[in-house]
């Protein structure tokens, strides 16, 4: 078997490293475009959640709350690597859909702009129920 030269592991797992965060935050990073939010997590806030915002899957460190205005996202601080909170208004949702995942149920929400999907349970959009309905979904 061939020797692998020590500057193939020295150049490709940092170059790794740094193209998985780029994927880990090119969803969120557009959404933060027209959704960034200094507000403070509303009162219903829950931590540790898990859904996916865009491709990327978060297992646990997701944080969700849910306002008047909009579904208010952010990321666990240890895990956030800079990634802003979000508070995306309910006028940016233009489809719901189920995306049940074996003995939970969820939902795909579709964004009107950018075009990202977030999925989030049931449980988390209990709350939401009432702004939804306002933008014409009923859908629990």
């Amino acid at each position: 078997m061939p020797h692998t030269p020590q500057w193939i592991y020295t150049i490709f797992f940092p170059l790794s490293t740094i193209v998985m965060i780029f994927l880990l935050r090119h969803d969120w990073n557009r959404l933060a475009k027209l959704y960034r939010t200094q507000e403070a997590p509303p009162q219903n806030f829950s931590r540790m959640n898990s859904g996916s915002v865009g491709l990327v899957y978060y297992k646990g460190t997701l944080n969700v709350g849910i306002t008047p205005q909009g579904i208010y996202l952010s990321i666990f601080p240890l895990f956030s690597l800079g990634l802003m909170p979000l508070l995306i208004p309910w006028t940016a949702i233009k489809k719901i859909e189920p995306a049940n995942q074996l003995f939970i149920k969820r939902f795909r929400l579709y964004l009107s702009s950018p075009e990202v999907t977030l999925v989030l349970s049931k449980d988390i959009l209990e709350p939401a129920k009432e702004f939804l309905a306002t933008q014409g979904f009923e859908w629990i």
